[in-house]
């Protein structure tokens, strides 16, 4: 709870509420708390005159002191102002808790009119949707319209001492300079998630696609090398007979990527460019008017937005719920046999098919009006995105499946477009045959740490700490289900004392 746990004088926050709207500050009369989020804490403040502003408040796990909030801040300027995205209005802020009397960072800002689209999203119907749909492509087009001269996070340029004001390269070609907005460090949550915040490593500007998608690899080896204990996995469970992570296998697993990441690179610079974009565009994260749900009046939620290829933004909108990944723009079909299912399996198949007609419908409408984003989602299909994704957490998982991943990879050497460019060098790497049994190994066991999870997470239901969040009010019962759980399982697995103690080591839930 630490790491969600803030102090600071709500009097005070409350008087920048109220003068942030140019009254006084004894004209705020009421505060309500929104419902906590994984990195923030925000409020209601409500004036005399009827007036609402939201004031929000970084935990400490939101990220670096004055980096994060000077990020949001400039993010949200930028594509209101900049693009025409809804963002809200900033209206006073901090971004240096020494330099205000709240005693922490702040940002005061516009209280979004509207709904939330998750209150409304099962109402709407399929021709309502995709309005909704074609509407947020469109703020998806305007993000495009400029592209950034390097990686990393926005900010004004006054809290970049010493750093040059940003270069934008606009959709007819022209580049200008952007006055009063600099690119500096990266904000995003893969700087910062599991410890990363405390290690020292390159955190940007990065000036090409290939420094930056290098400074992804040295990051997590630095992580690896200087972390006292390397984070349990979020998706296996490791313990006496299924894999181990260890710090050399990362290493050499990050290696590897370091050695071949120039032929992962996409040969078209067009998805390779840096653009703004929000990262996470779930249906709370949107607001609309209930009476006409395809007009958005707001998007919120721009923390850790960072400037990056293209290729990197581009995946269907959270809020379209889809886990497929296969590009198909075919319409898609009930199943044959429909007719024949039960009730609960007809529901569950037209609910499959709407989603899949919606998505579809997102990407044919993306290749007519975005063509570059649909590019990039093409390219997303490809081994070589592939191969840089999951480089990206090697910190925290999966390097046994990466390496094994990289020995299949010399039967697919010579398909790959980056090495084609390159006038078809050999396979840089070499495994001995002890090698390559060992990766075969570690692989195996890690699939059976992955299943072990599976089956757990499964058992639980609807009582899954998603992201260690559980729902309000299920705490103890989850609790009391998740020691329920590690006991069958240890009294399953465990052939021994010793082993038994492992398994207790290595529980990754009690925390």
């Amino acid at each position: 709870m630490a790491i969600r746990h803030v102090r600071f004088d709500m009097n005070e926050l409350a008087k920048c509420a109220a003068q942030s709207i140019g009254l006084d500050p004894t004209q705020c009369v009421r505060v309500d708390k929104f419902p906590d989020g994984m990195f923030n804490k925000a409020f209601l403040f409500t004036m005399d005159n009827g007036a609402q502003v939201v004031g929000k408040v970084p935990n400490p796990n939101a990220g670096r002191p004055h980096y994060t909030t000077a990020s949001e801040v400039a993010t949200m300027d930028f594509v209101r102002s900049r693009l025409g995205t809804p963002a809200p209005k900033v209206l006073a802020w901090s971004s240096k808790a020494s330099e205000n009397l709240v005693g922490t960072e702040y940002i005061i800002m516009e209280k979004v009119s509207g709904l939330q689209l998750d209150k409304i999203w099962p109402k709407m119907d399929i021709k309502e949707r995709f309005e909704l749909v074609k509407t947020i492509s469109g703020y998806q087009k305007s993000w495009l319209s400029a592209s950034f001269a390097q990686y990393g996070s926005l900010y004004y340029s006054a809290d970049l001492p010493g750093c040059d004001e940003c270069t934008l390269s606009k959709a007819d070609g022209s580049r200008i300079k952007e006055r009063g907005f600099s690119v500096g460090p990266s904000t995003g949550r893969e700087f910062l998630d599991d410890g990363r915040t405390a290690i020292d490593f390159d955190r940007g500007p990065w000036n090409t696609v290939e420094q930056y998608k290098t400074a992804v690899g040295l990051r997590e080896i630095a992580c690896v090398q200087n972390v006292s204990e390397l984070p349990k996995s979020p998706v296996s469970l490791y313990g006496p007979g299924t894999y181990r992570p260890s710090r050399s296998q990362k290493t050499a697993a990050l290696e590897a990527y370091l050695r071949l990441l120039k032929y992962f690179l996409p040969l078209d610079r067009s998805i390779s460019s840096s653009y703004v974009w929000h990262p996470d565009l779930h249906s709370e994260n949107i607001f609309v008017n209930p009476e006409r749900p395809a007009e958005v009046l707001g998007i919120i939620d721009w923390q850790s937005t960072e400037l990056l290829p293209l290729f990197d933004h581009t995946r269907d909108p959270y809020f379209l719920d889809f886990d497929g990944a296969h590009l198909d723009l075919s319409p898609p079909q009930l199943p044959d046999n429909f007719d024949q299912l039960g009730p609960m399996e007809q529901e569950k198949a037209k609910s499959v098919y709407l989603k899949t007609s919606l998505v579809t419908l997102y990407r044919g409408f993306t290749l007519a009006k975005n063509e570059t984003l649909f590019k990039a989602m093409e390219f997303r299909q490809s081994t070589s995105f592939e191969m840089m994704l999951l480089a990206q957490n090697l910190f925290v998982d999966g390097e046994a499946l990466y390496l094994s991943r990289i020995l299949q990879l010399q039967d697919e050497w010579a398909s790959l477009p980056g090495v084609s460019a390159s006038g078809n060098p050999p396979f840089p790497l070499e495994f001995s045959a002890a090698e390559a049994k060992s990766i075969d190994e570690d692989s195996i066991e890690a699939i059976r740490g992955m299943e072990l999870m599976r089956r757990l997470k499964e058992s639980l239901g609807d009582l899954w700490p998603e992201q260690g969040i559980v729902r309000s009010g299920q705490h103890d019962q989850t609790k009391e289900r998740l020691k329920q759980a590690k006991m069958e399982m240890i009294g399953r697995l465990s052939r021994s004392e010793a082993e038994r103690r492992a398994w207790e080591n290595a529980w990754p839930f009690d925390a």
